[in-house]
């Protein structure tokens, strides 16, 4: 593993998967805020669990619809954000700790937030119903900049709907 992902002595072998614009707002500052609910591949029966506490933010095109966005990011933003990995890896910029974690079962309390998360409230009210199980976690996060960005290679393991990356670099 490059020393960069050596954050604080603490290796970084963990990634959580989101959209690139996402993670490119994690370290532009722009967003601290992400909401859950988990892919067909996570462990605890397909629901997202906060299991790690520090990760790499692993920018993925999986899922990601600019018109699911805010309009905040979109445009320039989003485009810029989705054509900065070159073919086969992973461009990794960012890590991250969880500061808090809540489970929301209100998704009107969810949806007030209104900029501080990346979606439309549209794409927040389909996340929260998915699998008929009304909820969503919302995690707070303090995002990290690497010194220089890192280049993962794209491996099959790392492909499909999953939170949680066991990263093998």
């Amino acid at each position: 593993m490059s020393d960069a992902l050596h954050a604080e002595s603490t290796d970084l072998r963990i990634g959580l998967q989101e959209w690139a614009v996402c993670t490119r707002a994690l370290g532009d500052g722009r967003l601290m805020l992400l909401v859950r609910k988990g892919g067909i591949h996570e462990r605890h029966g397909g629901l997202f669990a906060p299991e790690h506490e520090r990760f790499a933010c692993l920018p993925t095109t999986l899922h990601q619809d600019e018109a699911r966005l805010h309009p905040a990011y979109r445009g320039a933003y989003f485009r810029d954000a989705v054509t900065t990995a070159a073919p086969g890896t992973i461009p990794v910029t960012v890590w991250a700790s969880v500061a808090r974690v809540w489970k929301c079962t209100d998704l009107a309390r969810v949806t007030a937030l209104g900029e501080e998360l990346a979606w439309t409230s549209d794409e927040l009210a389909t996340r929260f119903r998915y699998r008929e199980q009304p909820w969503l976690y919302v995690l707070a996060l303090r995002a990290q900049r690497l010194p220089a960005l890192q280049a993962l290679p794209d491996r099959a393991a790392y492909a499909g709907c999953r939170s949680w990356i066991p990263l093998s670099d």
